[in-house]
């Protein structure tokens, strides 16, 4: 498809759904290709954008904070619709990113709400102690050339974390998105493992080999331009190297700062010490055939559909370097760790055990369970888009004509919040809820197996719509009453969970009984923070809405202050009610 005939579908009908110009409807369009979000969750939680003005934006156009169980991610965005960038523009981007999160605001720059509250909310973690990792994007229009790269190149390189996309990076990261749901062709490959240079002649040592039950495990050394190889028959199999990563694992760990040191071990006089320096990379491959003996000197290890589940950044720099000047990696070796197997529940366990250092990602893992398919369905008869997959933003049929959507993670966490009754957790923990809903999937012993099991009679499809309702309802309400109090925005999950226990069954989702229910939920929460200020300020502690709404404080300051029953305190029976068996 030409490109710009793709972008300028996609941006007239972004200006048309939310009433922008096209150059901000550009913005949603490039920041939910790298996020992988819906329009709808650009629009209402990434974009600077305020009553559709980039006023008091602080210099950024999309600002997006990930929380996700101790690894926390501040991703910053500036988009330009031009078709050329200048020196001016990226150095005032860093300049920007730089007075607000390293200095502090010390210009006093004016913030609106939406910049004011991921600022805030920036501040107190940092101040907790947490550590946060940066990612900054300049997106442009328009093409890198000749012309602009060295300046591209020395703004890149002297910033840390920070990526430049021109137009056709844009198209060939949604065009990669877009490619998720196409199956890999099989791919049939073999290694050839390098021999021991101390071992005796007649014992070459070239694989530590061994089985366990049905479960072949072979470890080796590889000649980095090998592994090079396999990634370039990849891309030629399946016009992209993706494929060859778990998806468990992969999203966005070529951009972390590990990528650098990776870099500079590999172009420095210490490249030959590589196997002693990295940890290696662990594969695993539907099927794996070992030969006998040396066959004319080498080791071939066959492989079919090999998989990378640990080593993904050191197999990306490896892979760029190559590309650049495949000489440097002469004499460059990796250790790799090789099993075969196809059995589901034990590459999840090697992908976990082998990824100490970074975060699974239980967004893809549950994102294959069968109950999305059933909540797809639910979802789509009431005219929403339910994006459960990766990349789905770009070929979901309802989502790509702009209809209505939302991410299934974004579901579940308040559905967690709302019907679960776990505000508290569903906002500072979405990745412990994405694992034990996974786990619920398929864990009878789970208290909430019955609900995800998958069964098409399961009472969670309803539920799930229902809980979606109430969170957009309460966006809806942050977003159309800029002179409530701040907390709102801080509050969703809360908001959520104070709305749903006061919901009258009776009545449905009549907007006139959430207005109702949102009135007394936003005074009960005005109060009680009032209150919890002049108890803190007693003992000359500061109150912090966002450290406030991580407290189960919160949750029961609401409680007592509606006059209801605490009924989260028993999930186990909460999950049997839900489950309409008692």
């Amino acid at each position: 498809m030409n490109k710009e005939l793709f972008f300028s579908g996609y941006i007239d009908r972004i200006a048309e759904k939310f009433s922008l110009p096209k150059p901000l409807a550009f913005e949603i369009l490039a920041i939910a290709a790298i996020l992988d979000l819906s329009f709808d969750e650009v629009y209402d939680g990434v974009s600077t954008l305020e009553n559709r003005s980039g006023s008091h934006d602080g210099g950024f156009d999309g600002l997006y904070l990930e929380e996700d169980d101790g690894d926390n991610t501040l991703h910053v965005f500036q988009v330009k619709s031009a078709p050329t960038v200048g020196d001016n523009e990226l150095s005032k981007f860093i300049s920007d990113y730089r007075n607000l999160f390293v200095d502090g605001n010390t210009l006093a720059l004016p913030l609106n709400k939406k910049v004011r509250s991921v600022f805030d909310t920036y501040q107190q973690w940092t101040q907790s102690g947490r550590v946060i990792n940066v990612r900054l994007y300049f997106i442009f229009k328009g093409d890198k050339t000749k012309q602009n790269e060295a300046l591209l190149n020395r703004h890149a390189n002297n910033t840390e974390n920070l990526l430049i996309f021109d137009s056709n990076d844009l198209y060939q990261q949604i065009d990669n998105l877009v490619a998720e749901r196409k199956k890999r062709k099989p791919v049939a490959f073999s290694f050839k493992a390098e021999k021991s240079n101390i071992s005796f002649r007649n014992d070459p040592q070239a694989l530590i080999s061994f089985s366990i039950k049905n479960v072949k495990a072979v470890n080796f050394r590889l000649s980095a331009l090998e592994l090079c190889q396999l990634l370039d028959y990849e891309q030629v199999v399946n016009k992209r190297i993706d494929a060859l990563f778990s998806d468990n694992v992969r999203d966005f760990l070529r951009y972390n700062k590990t990528n650098k040191n990776i870099r500079d071990t590999l172009l420095s006089h210490d490249a030959e010490y590589f196997p002693f320096l990295n940890n290696g990379i662990t594969l695993i491959a539907e099927r794996l055939k070992l030969p006998n003996d040396m066959q004319a000197g080498v080791y071939p290890l066959e492989v079919l559909n090999p998989v990378i589940v640990n080593g993904l950044q050191t197999t990306h720099v490896i892979y760029d370097i190559y590309r650049d000047s495949p000489n440097a990696l002469i004499g460059v070796y990796v250790v790799v760790r090789l099993y075969e197997t196809t059995d589901a529940d034990l590459i999840d366990k090697i992908t976990e055990a082998t990824n100490t250092q970074s975060p699974i990602n239980f967004r893809d893992k549950i994102s294959t369970r069968r109950f999305n398919d059933y909540a797809k369905e639910v979802f789509a008869n009431a005219g929403i888009a339910y994006l459960s997959k990766r990349g789905e933003t770009f070929y979901d049929p309802m989502s790509i004509t702009l209809q209505k959507a939302v991410h299934s993670e974004t579901v579940l966490k308040f559905w967690y919040a709302t019907f679960y009754e776990q505000p508290v957790k569903a906002k500072s923990a979405k990745s412990k809820v994405l694992e034990e809903l996974f786990d619920a999937t398929n864990n009878p012993k789970n208290d909430l197996n019955r609900l995800f099991d998958g069964g098409r009679d399961s009472p969670v499809y309803q539920q799930l719509l229902e809980a979606f309702w109430i969170y957009e309802f309460v966006v809806a309400q942050r977003q159309a009453q800029n002179d409530q109090a701040d907390f709102v925005l801080f509050a969703d999950e809360l908001m959520a969970y104070g709305i749903y226990k006061l919901r009258d069954k009776s009545a449905g989702f009549a907007k006139e009984h959430l207005e109702s229910a949102y009135a007394m939920v936003f005074d009960a929460i005005l109060n009680s923070i009032e209150r919890q200020k002049i108890n803190l300020a007693s003992s000359k502690a500061t109150y912090a809405h966002e450290r406030y709404f991580k407290t189960y404080k919160s949750q029961f300051d609401l409680i007592e202050a509606l006059g209801l029953s605490d009924t989260f305190s028993d999930p186990a029976l909460l999950a049997l009610q839900l489950a309409n068996l008692i």
